[in-house]
Order: C-alpha cells, then structure tokens, then sequence
C-alpha cells in the first residue's frame, strides 16, 4: 500500500510539474443539447478543464460529480468546467444525462472525429474516457490524462492538484461576482 501511495504521489509529481508546455486546444466545438455550439474560445484567459465521457460510464459519472465540486469551489479564481459526451449514442441522450447530473458547467457532445481531433488521438487508438484535458489562459493544452492512465484511479486527488497548479498560471481572470 505505501509502495504504491508513493509511486502515485511520484506520477503525480511528474503529471503536474512545472506544467509541460503543450498543445494548442483544437478548434472543435461542443455541441449542446438543442443543437447550440459552444466555441471553447470564449474561455481564454480562464482556466479550462475539457472532459470528455460517455454517457453509459460510471466513472464518467464519478468525474462529474468530483468537476461540479470543483467548479463550485474555483470559479471565482478562473476556472471553467466544459464537459462533452463522445459516445456514439450521445446526442439522443445528453438532455437526460444532464437532467439526472444538474451540470453547473456547459455539458454537451462531440462525435468521433471531432472527439479525437479534441483528444489528439489517432484513429486506431481506442480512446479510455474519461479523458480530461487541463488547458491554460492561452489555450494550451497543459496536461491530457486518459481513464485508463493510473493517475485516474484516485481522479479527486490529481485532477484537484492539476487545477491547483493550472490556477498559477500567468493570464488567469477571475469570474465575476
């Protein structure tokens, strides 16, 4: 047990150090239940976490409960939740998912091409969701981690730790009250 705290608290470490420089955010944007999009430009100069799920997941589920926490907790300090399903069914039920969920953040869908165009990953990659994207006041995409990544075991401890370091990011404007 304390073998695999302390490798965690290393990947941990290593995930969120000094913030890698990154990737530009894609210009994808989420679609919104009613067919609104929503350009995930707008949020330059907040901090942004992108998480992208299905519908059908239970950890997905866990994740946007642990983010409506967080938004609560850091919207005045920058922080924008975006969530958007990329299940293939998801169109049809993003108006119940978010019923049942009560987002107090945007939640809508992408489909397959523009979830992997968001996720940067290639066409035979078989995508793990939850997959959560940390993006700085630029729009760069500091840190990417995929459900399967071992970071995501514990998702309240890393993904609280990452928004933590991407908060001290140059640029952040603050919500207004």
């Amino acid at each position: 047990m304390l073998r695999r705290l302390v490798i965690l608290l290393g990947l941990t470490a290593i995930a969120y150090a000094g913030l890698p420089p990154g990737r530009l955010l894609p210009d994808v944007p989420i679609l919104l239940d009613g067919g609104k999009k929503l350009d995930l430009k707008q949020y330059r100069g907040r901090a942004l976490v992108v998480a992208v799920i299905a519908t059908t997941c239970a950890d997905c589920g866990e994740l946007v409960t642990l983010l409506k926490q967080i938004q609560d907790e850091q919207r005045a300090h920058g922080l924008q939740v975006v969530v958007a399903a990329g299940d293939d069914k998801a169109a049809s039920l993003i108006g119940a998912y978010s019923r049942e969920h009560k987002p107090n953040f945007p939640l809508g869908y992408v489909d397959r091409a523009a979830l992997r165009t968001l996720t940067n990953i290639g066409p035979k990659v078989r995508p793990h969701v939850p997959i959560v994207l940390f993006v700085d006041p630029k729009g760069m995409v500091r840190v990417q981690m995929f459900g399967n990544d071992p970071l995501m075991q514990k998702p309240e401890t890393i993904v609280r730790s990452t928004v933590r370091e991407l908060l001290k990011e140059p640029g952040i404007v603050s919500a207004k009250k």
